[in-house]
Formats: structure tokens, sequence, C-alpha cells
């Protein structure tokens, strides 16, 4: 499993070689798989583009390494952001309900 630190930025080369910023906003677990959520930090970005995330799954090559790869199937990539949806909300609400109960 993917480990996250507090603000964990990776860089990934684009295919025409640019290096882009991503910030990592969750790692999901499905069908025994490990997907990555990402964030583009790219300030150049259109309007429309800036809700926009990625999701990656991640693998291991022969040699250990951990690599990230593209995800054809439409439907992994639409349960996987409802998985990572779902997680943000409940998060959310734990928060809030540790808000509350600090308030008292």
């Amino acid at each position: 499993m993917i480990q996250l630190d507090d603000d964990s930025i990776i860089t990934l080369t684009d295919d025409d070689g640019n290096d882009v910023d991503f910030l990592l906003l969750d790692v999901v677990e499905y069908n025994g798989g490990d997907y990555i959520v990402l964030l583009p930090l790219d300030e150049e970005d259109d309007q429309e583009e800036e809700d926009n995330v990625l999701i990656l799954k991640a693998e291991k090559t022969e040699d250990g390494e951990e690599t990230f790869v593209g995800i054809e199937d439409e439907d992994v990539v639409n349960a996987v952001f409802e998985l990572f949806t779902a997680q943000l909300e409940a998060a959310a609400e734990a928060e809030g309900v540790d808000d509350e109960e600090s308030e008292e």
C-alpha cells in the first residue's frame, strides 16, 4: 500500500517529455489494486480543468519499482472516483463530529 505524507507531491512526465506536478490526494483500494487520485498543480490549466483529478493504477515493475499506469476502463475510473468521494465525505463528516465535540 502506498503511504501518504502531508502535501505529497508527485512529478510525472507527460507524452511531450514535460514534468507535471500533482498533489497526491488519496490512495483508493479497488478490486485488489491500489489507485492514486491526483490533483494537477499546473497553474496554467484552464478554469474548466481546475476541478479535474487524475486517477492512475499503482503497479510494481519486474524489478520491484512502483509505477503508475493509466486506466482505460471507464467503469473502473468511475468506481474508484466514487470510492474516493465517499472516503472524502466520510472524513469530512468525522472531522465535523470532532469539531462539534471540541466546542462543547
